[in-house]
């Protein structure tokens, strides 16, 4: 049996105001020809399936001609939800999904109900738990409202459910445990594995859960973190199937496949990587501003691409922006980052009614800029702030 484990996929999501609909369909195409290719049986998708609560039209549609494809080529699928999911619109329907091979879980009540599969001999009981927002769960529980107390109450409860069930006439073979969370090998804060575009799930500024809650099952489909790495050996991220901000420009999007066989009386796990094609043009771009205007070096990036601009330099031109767009196709964000910063004072002059608002104008744009306003620039400036007084005092 070969089961793919996804996570993640935040349909609907917009990068810097520009819809990603065009990548999702592109990764969607390529995960359906590589799903087709390997026989997968089960594709796994560990939450955040839709970006939003409130998904729109195009996107729920472009869900659902997924899952038929899915379904037409006889691949199951377990999707979970994730904190960005409505569980309510994710699970609408779940019966007659399920009919057809789709299993949504999106309520705890279901998350004991598990998906129970079977392929050449192999049992395979999959439990997905969707996001428990600990707040509520936790009353819901009555126990404490921490992710780490909410997900270990789950998973002991999951514990005892498998061990009643493999006692009963159809024991599974492998167990696996799907969870939106985070977590890592010892539940202590790992800030380098995150990214700016996962949303802050913590209670209490915590949220990171030991990898031991999960002990006992036989794989655990992590979702949230977007990066795909191994917490531990069978515990891990798949990662998002696309980059959603600069912090994954790096980062090598794509899945793992687990391939189980009978060997011997039991069942053996093969867990690979597999990287997605499909990739999300990003580039950042640092430099002097002559150095990104000119430099041959950056010439593959002026189409086509979306550029994080950092400018090092001494100051920042006037309409830098609007030349360097001259250049660049599409720039999605940009930073200046002075190369000498001007000392700041550790207090500032009171504003008072009769403080002159040039004075505070050109204070911050000496600040924003390292450097202070040229005299053109003043003289322009103090144009502008008497236009407006004056304009205040005839209305």
């Amino acid at each position: 049996m070969k089961i793919l484990h996804t996570s993640d996929w935040h349909l609907g999501r917009t990068f810097h105001r520009h819809s990603l609909h065009e990548w999702h369909q592109q990764f969607i195409d390529e995960l359906i020809d590589y799903a087709t290719a390997e026989k997968i049986d089960v594709l796994l998708i560990s939450g955040d399936v839709y970006d939003s609560a409130h998904p729109s039209a195009e996107t729920t549609e472009l869900l659902g001609k997924t899952l038929d494809r899915l379904g037409l080529a006889g691949i199951q699928v377990v999707l979970s939800a994730g904190n960005h999911d409505s569980a309510r619109r994710l699970g609408y329907g779940a019966g007659t999904l399920a009919r057809q091979g789709i299993y949504p879980v999106t309520t705890l009540k279901e998350t004991f109900e598990p998906v129970e599969l079977t392929r050449d001999d192999i049992r395979v009981r999959i439990y997905a738990i969707p996001y428990l927002n600990p707040r509520y769960y936790g009353r819901q529980l009555d126990i404490d409202p921490t992710h780490a107390a909410v997900l270990g109450e789950v998973c002991t409860r999951i514990r005892e459910d498998n061990e009643k069930r493999n006692a009963g006439e159809n024991p599974a073979d492998f167990t696996i445990v799907m969870a939106h969370a985070t977590v890592s090998e010892h539940g202590d804060f790992n800030e380098s594995v995150r990214s700016s575009s996962e949303r802050n799930i913590s209670v209490g500024g915590v949220d990171w859960v030991p990898a031991a809650l999960f002990n006992g099952f036989d794989y655990t489909a992590l979702g949230h973190i977007h990066r795909r790495y191994p917490v531990t050996d069978l515990t891990r991220y798949s990662g998002s199937p696309l980059p959603f901000s600069f912090s994954e420009e790096a980062n090598k999007n794509g899945a793992y496949l687990l391939n189980l066989t009978a060997r011997e009386g039991c069942v053996k796990v093969q867990i690979e990587s597999h990287e997605w094609r499909t990739r999300l043009p990003l580039k950042t771009l640092t430099g002097t501003f002559d150095e990104l205007m000119e430099s041959d070096e950056f010439s593959p990036y002026e189409t086509e691409y979306f550029c994080r601009i950092i400018l090092r330099d001494d100051k920042q031109p006037v309409g830098t922006l609007d030349e360097l767009r001259k250049r660049y196709e599409n720039i999605a964000s940009f930073v200046f980052e002075p190369l000498h910063q001007q000392p700041r004072a550790n207090t500032r002059p009171r504003i008072t009614e009769t403080t002159n608002p040039a004075h505070v104008c050109e204070e911050f744009y000496a600040t924003v800029r390292a450097n202070p306003l040229e005299a053109a620039e003043t003289r322009a400036l103090e144009h502008i702030v008497d236009e407006v007084i004056s304009s205040g005092r005839s209305a």
